[in-house]
């Protein structure tokens, strides 16, 4: 069920969605039929799902969500419906997964990846999307598993790879 107010034939100010439950699952805004202004998700017990900004049909501006229990997901910026600034996202014990920033829809620039212990899964840069310059890898115990470097998303130059004890690990 939707409850909203319609201005020329299409979709203006407020509107509620509801789930068959009743619950209250949605609520956005619109201008002229288009998603314009705050718009928030809700899981069927009521929390708070996603909240992000849109400006003429399109998400423009901080963007969040949560999972179920309330925990922190993600959270990011939006520009002409694309995520372009720094982006984060969690594990759902809080801990951080992973964070750098996106430009016109891509990650670019250094982003790191952690394990769900806390320590650092993966290190490294991002040109245009792809893979671009030194990275590394590491067991979730702290040790380096792979370290190498990329060149427009492949592999490129010497890559090694280690043991979980810190061995070289050749085939």
């Amino acid at each position: 069920e939707s409850k909203g107010v319609y201005k020329a034939g299409k979709k203006d100010g407020l509107w509620l969605m509801y789930s068959e439950n009743g619950q209250l699952s949605s609520t956005q805004y619109f201008k002229d039929g288009e998603w314009n202004g705050p718009y928030f998700l809700y899981y069927e017990n009521g929390q708070l799902w996603f909240t992000a900004t849109y400006k003429d049909g399109e998400s423009d501006g901080p963007a969040v969500t949560y999972y179920e229990s309330g925990q922190l997901e993600s959270k990011g910026v939006f520009k002409a419906g694309e995520l372009d600034g720094p982006f984060a996202s969690y594990y759902e014990n809080g801990q951080l997964k992973n964070k750098g920033t996106h430009k016109d829809g891509k990650e670019d620039g250094p982003w790191v990846y952690y394990h769900n212990n806390g320590q650092l899964r993966w290190k490294g840069t991002y040109k245009d999307g792809w893979e671009d310059g030194p990275w590394v890898r590491y067991y979730d115990n702290g040790q380096l598993k792979f370290k190498g470097a990329y060149k427009d998303g492949m592999k490129n130059g010497p890559w090694a790879r280690y043991k979980e004890d810190g061995t070289a690990d050749i085939d």
